[in-house]
């Protein structure tokens, strides 16, 4: 572990880089093999990720308790929200994504009430696992070597979203969208990744961004437990002038995100 630590804290990106490599792939193994003859896919897919993203993060947690970056990732401060009213603005984007919904255009399927136990589990353990990563991993790490200005801190927390952004050109490889889509997909992923780590930062918390991470994801994949929808296999395209209106419609949670990183400072940031 002491020769671990010496690489991520000499060789930041790089460790970063494969450390969303492994971890990644070890939150995608198929498990339907084992519970095939038990479970509908749906509820095979929901449990591998359940059981996965909560394995893998917990080692990611105790990879940042051996680096002595707990307290740094924001772990220790579970009660520190006292700045958890300027999230008000993500609501409006909590009720665009479940727009369809509130509308009732789109009705939850409540046959299956173990299938919305599975959904909301894996979403939130998603939300877990992508925060601990980007935000308790990446972002700290990052902090450590550059954040003893308030430049290094910006940096840090812009190159920690691209590389977040970055890691959902995955879909592009394992063709579940389109070139365009996938890039869309990318940026506005970005985004939201600065408003996270934004937050993260202003709260000195990371449960907060877990938190609403899971939200954002529960209620943007809806259609998975609606009556007509399910688990199916759904090659995502885009036109460009829809990925021009993704792009503008999200752009705002990075600006807000930048909005926030103004009163965080340093001292704040780079925490021992």
């Amino acid at each position: 572990m002491r020769i671990l630590k010496k690489v991520a804290f000499k060789n930041t990106i790089f460790f970063s880089i494969i450390l969303i490599i492994i971890t990644v792939g070890l939150t995608s193994i198929p498990l339907n093999f084992l519970l095939s003859d038990f479970l509908d896919k749906q509820s095979i897919n929901y449990i591998a990720g359940i059981l996965e993203q909560t394995v893998v993060s917990l080692l990611l947690i105790l990879m940042l308790k051996k680096f002595q970056l707990l307290h740094a990732a924001g772990f220790s401060n579970i009660r520190q929200w006292k700045d958890l009213w300027i999230v008000w603005p993500i609501v409006i984007f909590f009720l665009l994504n479940a727009s369809d919904f509130f509308s009732g255009t789109l009705k939850i399927n409540m046959a299956k009430p173990w299938i919305l136990i599975l959904y909301i589990l894996v979403y939130t353990t998603t939300g877990l696992f992508e925060e601990t990563l980007c935000r308790g991993v990446i972002l700290t790490l990052f902090l450590q070597k550059w954040g003893r200005t308030k430049r290094g801190c910006f940096f840090a927390l812009l190159l920690s979203s691209i590389i977040f952004g970055f890691t959902h050109i995955i879909h592009y490889f394992l063709h579940d969208a389109s070139l365009l889509a996938t890039l869309t997909q990318m940026t506005y992923a970005t985004f939201i990744g600065i408003l996270f780590g934004a937050l993260v930062l202003r709260n000195r918390s990371i449960f907060p961004a877990i938190f609403l991470h899971a939200l954002f994801d529960i209620t943007g994949s809806l259609n998975e437990i609606s009556v007509t929808g399910g688990m199916k296999k759904i090659y995502l395209t885009i036109t460009p002038m829809n990925a021009i209106i993704s792009i503008l419609i999200m752009l705002p949670l990075a600006l807000y995100g930048l909005f926030l990183f103004r009163k965080v400072s340093p001292a704040e940031s780079s925490l021992k």
